[in-house]
C-alpha cells in the first residue's frame, strides 16, 4: 500500500500548520520541514518542527511526512479516553497487566505514590494486552502533572507506515538502533571502522552503493569528514552504522565554533545502514550550522537544544573525537537476512527485554488517518532508554563507564 506523503504535508488536513521542501544543500540532500499543528503554545524549535534529509525529493517527503506523523500521535488527544485509557480493568486485573517501568529505568520509584494513567498495550511476544504508563509512551503537549519529575519522555520507538506490521518492525529496529549506540558509547566500544576500499567487489555497482559513495563523495568535496563505523553485532539481527561528523560552524572569527554531529542507522544490509547513518549525520550537521550559539555556556543537559548547545563544548568535541580514533579496521559485514516485527521481537526477548506496542493511530487527524497511515509506539524494557534530560539520572547500565551526554540529537 503507498500513501500519499505530499498530501498528508498538507496543512488543511490537520497534521502541520506549516510545511516546506528545500531545494538539495551543498551535499545533495533535499530536505522536508514541518511544524507540528498539536505543538503546545509557545513551543517552538526542536520541539515542534520535524523533518528529513534525502538525496531525492520524494525520500525526504515520504520520510518528513512519517516523522510528521509519529511525532503528532505522540501527544495525549481527546480520543485516548475511548481508545487508549485503560479504565476498564480495576484491581487485580491492573496490576497483573501493569509492566515494570521502575526496574529497568523508564521512571523512578516516586512514581508509585501516585495514580499514574496506564495505556492499552500489546504484547508483542504473546499477543497479550497489557498496561504501559501514559508517561513512557506521551512526548510533547505542553501539558503538566504532578508525577513529570519522575519520568524522562522520548520519541524512541515512535514509528509509522501503511500497515501496523511495518510501523512495529520500525519502532522496534529503532529501540534496538539506539540501545546498541548507548551501550557502545557508555563502554567506548570499539567501533569498526568502515572505508571506502574496503567494500567487496560484488557490491560496488549496487544501486544502494552509488547513493553512498555518492554522498559520501559529495561531503568530501565540500571538506565535510565522516567517520563511518559498525557497532560490533555478530550476533544481533541488525547492522548498526555510526557517523561522526567534527565540524565548524559558519559563523567565521572569534565566535566560529566546532560541534560533534552524529547520526546513526539500524538494518539488516550494511550498506543501507550505512547510508542512513551518513544522512542523518549531515542532517544533524545542518542542525549546528543553522542553530544560534547560546550566549552562556551549556551547565546541564535537559532537552535536545542544551543537548546541541552541550556538543559544542571543547571537551565534549575532544571526547568524541578520542573515541573515533580508537576505532580499528575490519572486514566489511556480510548482510544479514531481513527481519521482521517478530525476529527483532524475539531477538530481544532472547535477552531477557520484554517488547510492548501502544497503538495511537486513533490521535491522528481524520484525514491523515484516510490517508492510511498507522502508528505507534514500541516500549521495550530492559533496552537502555534514549535519555532527554541528564539530570534526573533514569538511565543507569551496569558497567557503563562513562557519564558524558550522548550526542544523539
Amino acid at each position: 500500500m503507498s500513501i500519499d506523503a505530499a498530501r498528508t504535508l498538507d496543512p488543511a488536513l490537520g497534521l502541520v500548520s506549516e510545511a516546506s521542501i528545500y531545494l538539495p544543500n551543498e551535499v545533495g540532500l533535499w530536505r522536508t520541514v514541518g511544524l507540528l499543528a498539536n505543538a503546545g503554545t509557545g513551543v517552538s524549535g526542536f520541539a515542534s518542527a520535524v523533518g528529513a534529509f534525502d538525496v531525492n525529493r520524494r525520500a525526504s517527503i515520504t520520510r518528513g511526512a512519517g516523522e510528521a506523523v509519529e511525532r503528532f500521535a505522540l501527544v495525549p488527544a481527546d480520543a485516548d479516553s475511548d481508545c487508549l485509557l485503560m479504565a476498564h480493568l480495576q484491581g487485580a486485573d491492573m496490576a497483573s497487566q501493569r509492566i515494570d517501568y521502575v526496574t529497568p529505568g523508564l521512571g523512578m520509584a516516586s512514581a508509585l505514590a501516585y495514580e499514574l494513567p496506564w495505556y492499552a498495550a500489546t504484547d508483542l511476544l504473546t499477543g497479550k494486552e497489557s498496561c504501559v504508563p501514559a508517561p513512557v509512551v506521551d512526548y510533547g503537549g505542553g501539558i503538566l502533572n504532578p508525577w513529570d519529575a519522575f519520568f524522562d519522555p522520548s520519541p524512541n520507538g515512535a514509528a509509522s507506515g501503511p500497515s501496523g506490521a511495518f510501523a512495529k518492525a520500525s519502532g522496534v529496529a529503532e529501540v534496538i538502533e539506539r540501545d546498541a549506540f548507548l551501550a557502545a558509547w557508555r563502554t567506548r566500544t570499539a567501533l569498526q571502522l568502515f572505508h571506502d576500499g574496503g567494500i567487496p567487489d560484488p557490491l560496488r555497482g549496487t544501486q544502494e552503493t552509488q547513493r553512498l559513495l555518492g554522498l559520501l563523495y559529495a561531503a568530501h568535496a565540500r571538506g565535510i569528514s565522516p567517520t563511518l563505523a559498525f557497532i560490533p553485532s555478530d550476533e544481533g539481527p541488525l547492522h548498526t552504522a555510526v557517523c561522526i561528523i567534527i565540524g565548524k560552524s559558519d559563523d567565521g572569527g572569534a565566535h566560529q565554533r566546532q560541534f560533534g554531529a552524529v547520526g546513526i542507522k539500524a538494518a539488516s544490509d550494511p550498506m543501507a545502514a550505512l547510508r542512513g547513518a551518513l544522512q542523518e549525520g549531515l542532517q544533524i550537521r545542518e542542525l549546528f550550522l543553522a542553530r544560534t550559539p547560546s550566549v552562556m555556556p551549556v551547565l546541564e543537559v535537559t532537552d535536545d537544544g542544551s543537548r546541541a548547545g552541550y556538543w559544542t563544548r571543547p571537551e565534549a568535541i575532544a571526547e568524541l573525537s578520542e573515541w573515533a580514533r580508537s576505532f580499528g579496521a575490519s572486514e566489511f559485514p556480510a548482510a544479514k537476512a531481513a527481519a521482521d516485527a517478530d525476529a527483532l521481537v524475539k531477538w530481544l526477548d532472547s535477552r531477557g527485554i520484554k517488547t510492548y506496542w501502544v497503538s495511537l493511530t486513533h490521535r491522528l487527524p481524520p484525514a491523515i488517518q484516510e490517508l492510511g497511515w498507522v502508528t505507534g509506539k514500541a516500549v521495550c524494557p530492559g533496552a537502555i532508554p534514549l535519555t532527554m534530560d541528564e539530570t534526573k539520572g533514569l538511565a543507569r547500565m551496569p558497567g557503563g563507564s562513562s557519564t558524558t551526554p550522548h550526542p544523539l540529537i
